[in-house]
């Protein structure tokens, strides 16, 4: 299968994934994956908030320029990424549930096989709670781990360093280990 067909079949197992989400979370405005399908890095938020709902777009509004700075101060482009919240909708208060985690990490599993991603970068807690990871992020941030036959690091969300700035300086440090990792992917898992 050449890469183009590849990438179309990717495009079409995620229309139809983002059907079954629909008709599972009738009623609820959806907030989708988006990015580069093909991408060998995925990056999973915790849940769609307001702001994203309203534009039907991920990491927007103050928490979209703190992870947009981040990015640019590394050097990396948001557009090499795929990236997805673990909560496709927004919960009714502003930390989703176990209940709601755990009804769309089965849709966060099938979009993980769908893309296929080297590395998966969770961004807090509630990202990490969606892929299945007990531990807290306190044991894991910074660090690359194993995470069945991928990558896994986890790292603050942007929207942690909104509320506390002095988290800036962890988040940062974290995001510079990225750039290292993102680079020498082909290195740390051969396709």
């Amino acid at each position: 299968m050449s890469k183009k067909q590849s990438q179309n079949s990717k495009i079409d197992q995620i229309s139809q994934l983002q059907k079954d989400l629909a008709k599972k979370f009738k009623g609820k405005t959806l907030v989708f994956g988006e990015g580069k399908p093909s991408s060998s890095v995925m990056i999973v938020g915790d849940a769609t908030n307001g702001e994203e709902e309203g534009k039907s777009k991920l990491l927007i509004g103050t928490i979209g320029k703190v992870f947009d700075q981040l990015l640019k101060e590394h050097k990396l482009k948001r557009n090499a990424f795929y990236i997805t919240n673990a909560v496709k909708f927004r919960p009714l208060n502003p930390v989703p549930t176990p209940k709601e985690i755990k009804q769309s990490s089965v849709f966060l599993k099938q979009e993980i096989k769908i893309i296929e991603p080297k590395l998966i970068i969770a961004l807090g807690s509630i990202a990490l709670r969606g892929l299945g990871v007990k531990l807290p992020l306190a044991n894991l941030r910074g660090r690359l781990i194993r995470f069945g036959d991928m990558n896994l690091f986890a790292t603050h969300h942007p929207l942690e360093v909104v509320k506390n700035p002095d988290l800036h300086i962890e988040i940062s440090s974290d995001f510079h280990k990225l750039k290292n990792i993102v680079e020498n992917l082909s290195v740390i898992i051969p396709s």
